[in-house]
């Protein structure tokens, strides 16, 4: 055997050597991959299920307090005859809402889900809600959060306000 066979054989040991680290490189990018897609999956769990849980709080919250579903009623209703301690409960239930719906449309954005909390989209519709939106709307600095909160406020019929959540309506459907 001369040292150009050993040198062929080496140079064969190498090609399959590098060969084999490659198929384990793809084996293991595979096996990464699916670990992804499973780690996607809990997150879009854990991001609808956080949303839920706050839009069941505030419900619960307004359900429990009949001076408090009042209150929420004629704000929504956009009854200008209310007091302003009125006034300023339902303006902190509508902060509430506005975060949750933050929420809900960086999840949109991010492809979540396309219809964790029709009933926020419901109260975004409402005229107490459009009425509170004009007199804070710099309260989003997100420009596209804006323009869907403007869209859901008057109505939410327009493309801007189907974009974000792939065709769901204020009414759920």
């Amino acid at each position: 055997m001369t040292l150009q066979d050993v040198g062929s054989i080496g140079e064969l040991v190498g090609a399959i050597a590098t060969v084999a680290t490659l198929a384990y490189l793809a084996i293991q990018i595979r096996h990464n991959n699916r670990g992804l897609d499973q780690n996607s999956a809990l997150m879009r769990m854990t991001y609808e299920n956080q949303i839920r849980q706050d839009g069941q709080q505030l419900r619960a919250l307004i359900a429990s307090d009949a001076e408090l579903s009042s209150i929420w009623r004629a704000g929504l209703a956009g009854d200008s005859d209310m007091e302003r301690t009125e006034r300023d409960r339902f303006e902190l239930l509508i902060v509430n809402v506005l975060n949750m719906l933050k929420l809900h449309h960086d999840g949109m954005k991010r492809g979540l889900s396309a219809n964790t909390q029709p009933y926020l989209l419901v109260v975004a519709s409402t005229p107490g809600f459009a009425d509170w939106w004009r007199r804070h709307r710099g309260a989003g600095s997100d420009a596209d959060f804006n323009d869907w909160i403007d869209s859901l406020a008057q109505g939410g019929l327009g493309p801007a306000a189907r974009a974000p959540h792939q065709g769901v309506e204020p009414g759920g459907k």
